[in-house]
């Protein structure tokens, strides 16, 4: 090869190989906290908990008691308390036949269970297997709102119902992803959202990163899972679609977004934490048990 060509061919290949190189990964994207909120190391679960076989659809679950979380899956009525010491289910509890439920909520007395529909379930746990006090309210929720996530919010005493389908109630259109209030008092969702979240509110908030004209296209938030954290008060959601964890204030105001690495979490679905901030996250199965992995809070 003659030299002018060969030193023509170093300098392309330095030149482009250096712009290529100096691009960000899309983990380094969409990796962006506030100061005090990387408390977590999502790449590195502090333990594993295989899954019974019948909880290969976990599609949510809430702290319940010490060492205890509530699971639901996707088509049964039916709440499974695992014990995190005995890394068994030792109880469960049936509130309905066969649906699709999605969350899962307590504030420490009744449990709440939602529907994709909107509907809302009460009750208390029953010694016979069986709910007690049940309660069942259809909601202004439909099923193209595609509702994903449920928490309870002691301060409000409501709780927060996650969308991952249309934004809007009624069939009226709403850009973004909707989070509601019901209201426990009134047995309704309230009609106007408690905040949205839209592709232009992520795109704004990572707007600082470099190459993100090209890079903005992979944004693709929609929540399976959301839970309020018991020490800072913000609001943590969860997406299998996108895999990112989205921690917002109280307004939805976002505060961090955090990737989810799809080799540790294939499809999570739940989210919950311990009272001293310790973070569960579950994913379904795929084909195998599913599984909730522990981080320790920093």
């Amino acid at each position: 090869m003659p030299k002018a060509k060969f030193f023509l061919l170093v300098c392309w290949t330095f030149t482009f190989g250096c712009q290529y190189n100096s691009r960000p990964t899309a983990e380094a994207l969409f990796h962006q906290t506030s100061e005090g909120l990387d408390n977590y190391n999502l790449k590195k679960p502090d333990a594993k908990y295989f899954l019974p076989y019948v909880l290969e659809e976990i599609s949510g679950m809430t702290y319940y008691a010490p060492s205890t979380i509530a699971c639901v899956q996707d088509e049964d009525g039916k709440v499974f308390f695992y014990n995190l010491k005995k890394r068994e289910v030792e109880n469960t509890v049936r509130f309905a036949d066969s649906g699709d439920y999605e969350g899962i909520a307590t504030d420490g007395e009744k449990i709440y269970v939602v529907e994709s529909n909107g509907h809302i379930y009460k009750f208390e746990p029953g010694s016979d297997g069986k709910a007690k006090k049940l309660k069942k309210y259809n909601t202004d929720l439909k099923k193209n709102n595609d509702v994903e996530g449920l928490t309870y919010d002691p301060i409000s005493d409501k709780l927060l119902v996650a969308c991952k389908g249309d934004a809007g109630l009624k069939d009226k259109k709403k850009k973004g992803r909707s989070i509601f209030f019901f209201d426990l008092d009134k047995k309704e969702i309230e009609k106007k959202a408690a905040f949205n979240i839209s592709k232009d509110d992520i795109k704004d908030y990572l707007e600082t990163y470099k190459d993100f004209e090209y890079e903005a296209k992979r944004i693709n938030f929609k929540p399976s899972g959301i839970a309020l954290h018991p020490t800072n008060g913000h609001i943590y959601m969860i997406a299998s679609i996108g895999k990112l964890m989205i921690i917002t204030d109280r307004k939805g105001e976002i505060k961090a977004t955090i990737p989810l690495d799809p080799r540790l979490l294939g499809q999570p679905e739940g989210i919950c934490f311990a009272p001293n901030g310790d973070l569960f996250i579950s994913s379904e199965g795929q084909g195998d048990k599913g599984y909730i992995l522990k981080y320790k809070m920093k």
